[in-house]
């Protein structure tokens, strides 16, 4: 049975962006916060520099962790942003460093 049900298992999803290139997007961030204004997940104020600390190496707070949890990869951030970065690419590595902790 085991055997039947891997068969029918989607592989795992990989990650597209290193944590390197996620750092390159974090860095070239001008901080306009466009992304977060047309993001539907976004229940509590967060400003961008907090997110983009947050997001590799800093410490995670309580409502950035919730924010995190709320996303749900829908990709309303990526359009806004005038500098063509991908919000999305990077709050799944912060949702991989919240499954690490």
């Amino acid at each position: 049975m085991r055997k039947l049900l891997r068969m029918f298992a989607p592989p795992p999803a990989g990650l597209h962006k290193t944590v390197s290139h996620i750092a390159q997007e974090i860095n070239a961030c001008i901080g306009c916060n466009e992304c977060l204004l047309a993001c539907p997940a976004l229940s509590e104020p967060i400003t961008i520099d907090v997110l983009n600390h947050a997001t590799v190496h800093g410490p995670i707070t309580e409502s950035v962790a919730h924010f995190a949890r709320s996303c749900y990869q829908c990709g309303a951030c990526v359009p806004p942003c005038p500098v063509g970065l991908h919000r999305d690419a990077m709050m799944l590595w912060l949702k991989i460093r919240l499954l690490q902790e």
